[in-house]
């Protein structure tokens, strides 16, 4: 017997978009460990981290509570 977790399209488009704004993080972390400390660059990380923040307390809030909210 096997449990599985069904998410609506809207969930996944969610977590789809909090991997690629992770992968954009990364990138930009990167830059600024070889040495590319860019003002933009740093506005970019903090930028970054306030919408994945965001980001996982929507999908949080949908997959433990009610997923007719919309996260932007």
């Amino acid at each position: 017997m096997s449990d599985h977790t069904t998410i609506s399209s809207a969930v996944e488009a969610d977590l789809m978009q909090l991997v690629a704004l992770h992968r954009l993080l990364d990138f930009a972390l990167s830059q600024s460990l070889e040495g590319n400390t860019d003002d933009r660059i740093m506005e970019g990380i903090v930028i970054l981290t306030r919408m994945i923040g965001r980001k996982v307390r929507c999908v949080t809030s949908k997959l433990l509570d009610d997923e007719s909210l919309r996260c932007d």
